[in-house]
């Protein structure tokens, strides 16, 4: 819609809707809907865990290095959350990190804070989380 508005309003000197834009205020929208549609082809959540750490990178947003030193406790849950995906914030997990689905790996750090990453990959992490824990 906003490429077909700045053909007919620039190009073709029409005015766009009953109650047309500017030309400048209509170039700022296009560009505002296709910034946000370039963040969702961008954002990748990327999860890597070993028996060191836990690397998250929120790609564009966080990136977090958690040794397993440093965590309270660590659990594989379905956190059933329906409010959309991204990163939520004061939730009862802490901060949540997911893109899609509702399973994820809940954290507590030894300093009280708390936060949860989603994975698709719920069954490789709990057998994971099983072996670390012995």
């Amino acid at each position: 819609m906003p490429i077909y508005g700045i053909y007919k309003q620039l190009f073709l000197g029409e005015q766009f809707g009953d109650k047309p834009m500017s030309n400048v205020g209509l170039i700022i929208l296009a560009v505002l809907i296709f910034v946000v549609l370039a963040m969702f082809y961008v954002i990748r959540l990327k999860t890597e865990i070993d028996n060191y750490e836990i690397r998250m990178h929120f790609f564009p947003f966080v990136k977090k290095r958690i040794h397993w030193t440093a965590i309270k406790s660590a659990e594989v849950l379905d956190y059933g959350f329906v409010g959309g995906w991204g990163i939520r914030l004061w939730t009862k997990y802490g901060t949540v990190y997911n893109t899609k689905g509702t399973k994820g790996l809940a954290i507590e750090l030894l300093n009280g804070k708390k936060f949860l990453i989603g994975t698709q990959k719920e069954t490789e992490l709990s057998e994971f989380m099983k072996k670390i824990k012995r």
